[in-house]
């Protein structure tokens, strides 16, 4: 039996019919530079040949923030690494790095040379990195603002590390009044975790209890009675006005011991002269005699002044303490930060 030739016109249009396989989506490229922008690129190019280069930095910035493309990042940061400004340097290099991926996957158009160009900024990057620190600011809630030294460096999550100079720094956050702020010390090229708690409006001071009319249960202590303020401050006023009254008459006392002293030497002089021993009734004599017993007077006198003015003094502070009513004491968080504080009230 003769078979009639097969014709390749099933197999063309099986081979149609399959799916082949989908084509890869090509990756975002930067929008056409406007006019404008492309003034501004050229001036920037011109300035970097000049030697400008903190100049041609500032024109990138302000292209950055019209952009945010990944070229200007790279230049941001590639111009701040030759201005050794490390900490941007760091910050717009990172950046980039988010932007881009890597040479071999990629997250948008890349131009030839790509691989040599990226390679440069790790190598940058790596060196500016050991110069500055890195803290990862990690907030119990999203949408706050996380600022570092006072200056806001984002919203919570943050997608980056926050590079900064070696030391101490304050770092905080702040959401619908609500605010906490902790320090964080870092080394040139270390990292830190900092994590921030912003405490609810409602959790912040735990409900005191109510105040019960009940009657107290067997075996208690009976509630301590008022006493009365005018009994406080008229014991504190008279223990006070006696321990100034003691110091004035303790320092006149002091003064009339210091005369006498002296009038005492001028007398034992003066009996010199006279005899070479003090017999009772030379002037010089009586005159010695009296001073001297003048000075023991008024030394001894002054010395009791001063401790009983020191003990009234003593008194007074005691009687405030016992004689006030029952002191508080609080213990809670102060201000949005975690800690503890004490309050004293009469």
């Amino acid at each position: 039996m003769r078979s009639s030739p097969r014709s390749p016109i099933p197999a063309v249009l099986l081979l149609l019919s399959c799916a082949a396989p989908a084509a890869a989506e090509p990756l975002p490229r930067r929008r056409p530079s406007t006019g404008p922008e492309q003034e501004m690129l050229d001036e920037a190019k011109r300035l970097v040949d000049q030697g400008r280069i903190a100049d041609a930095r500032d024109i990138h910035l302000t292209l950055w923030r019209l952009t945010r493309s990944a070229s200007d990042a790279f230049r941001v940061g590639m111009l701040s690494f030759r201005l050794r400004d490390f900490q941007r340097a760091a910050e717009f290099l990172a950046i980039y790095f988010d932007m881009v991926g890597t040479p071999e996957a990629p997250k948008i158009w890349v131009p030839p040379g790509f691989k040599e160009s990226y390679e440069l900024a790790r190598a940058n990057f790596a060196e500016a990195r050991r110069h500055v620190g890195a803290i990862e600011v990690r907030v119990s809630e999203p949408g706050a603002a996380v600022l570092v030294d006072g200056r806001q460096v984002g919203v919570s999550p943050l997608p980056r590390p926050v590079y900064v100079a070696p030391g101490q720094h304050r770092v905080g956050a702040q959401l619908a009044g609500r605010q906490v702020e902790v320090p964080a010390a870092v080394d040139a090229g270390g990292e830190r975790t900092v994590w921030l708690v912003l405490r609810r409006a409602d959790a912040e001071e735990p409900a005191r209890p109510q105040a019960s009319k009940a009657a107290a249960p067997p075996g208690a202590a009976p509630p301590r009675a008022a006493r009365d303020p005018a009994l406080r401050w008229w014991t504190v006023g008279g223990l006070a006005a006696t321990s100034v009254a003691l110091g004035v008459v303790g320092g006149v006392s002091v003064a009339e011991a210091n005369d006498a002293a002296g009038d005492r030497d001028a007398a034992f002089v003066r009996a010199r002269w006279e005899a070479f021993r003090c017999r009772p009734g030379l002037p010089a004599c009586d005159a010695y005699a009296e001073a001297d017993g003048r000075a023991r007077t008024f030394t001894a006198l002054s010395v009791g002044a001063f401790i009983g003015a020191g003990l009234a003094a003593g008194g007074a502070v005691a009687a405030g303490f016992l004689l006030a009513p029952e002191a508080t004491v609080r213990v809670g968080a102060v201000g949005g930060a975690p800690g503890a504080a004490l309050s004293f009230g009469w």
